[in-house]
C-alpha cells in the first residue's frame, strides 16, 4: 500500500510539468528541437512559444560574435553563439515540490536560422 501511494504522489508531483521539460537538460533540447526544429526562423520560435505559453524575454534578445560564450555557458559548457541572434526563452516554470525554472537559449546563425539549443533547469529549494 505504501508503494502505491508513494508512486501515486510522484506521478502527481511529475504532473506538474509539461512533458517535453521532463528529465535532464539534454532529453528536453531533444524534444524542443523537434518542436522548432534546427534551421527555423525567429518567426517559427515565436509562434511555437505563443502557441505553448513560453515566455520569451524580448528585452534580453541580443546578437554576440560567432563561438562568443554566452550566460549559459556554465552549465551548458558548449553553448556559444553561432553570429546571430540569441533568444532567451523561459519554457517552463513549476512547483514540484520546489519552484523549477526551465530556461532556454535559441542561437541563430546570421542569416537568421536556428543553430542550437541550450537548456538550463534550476531549482529553488530551502
Amino acid at each position: 500500500m505504501k508503494r502505491i501511494a508513494g508512486c501515486t504522489l510522484l506521478l502527481a508531483i511529475a504532473g506538474c510539468a509539461p512533458p517535453y521539460v521532463w528529465g535532464d537538460a539534454e532529453r528536453v533540447e531533444e524534444r524542443l528541437v523537434k518542436i522548432v526544429p534546427l534551421g527555423s526562423s525567429p518567426a517559427e520560435l515565436t509562434a511555437a512559444a505563443t502557441k505553448r505559453g513560453w515566455d520569451i524575454e524580448r528585452r534580453n534578445i541580443g546578437s554576440w560574435p560567432a563561438g562568443s560564450k554566452t550566460y549559459m555557458d556554465d552549465t551548458h559548457l558548449d553553448c556559444r553563439s553561432s553570429g546571430g541572434l540569441v533568444v532567451p526563452v523561459n519554457i517552463a516554470r513549476y512547483h514540484a515540490p520546489f519552484e523549477t525554472y526551465v530556461e532556454s537559449l535559441w542561437l541563430f546563425d546570421p542569416n537568421r536560422r536556428l543553430r542550437d539549443i541550450c537548456v538550463r533547469k534550476t531549482v529553488d529549494a530551502l
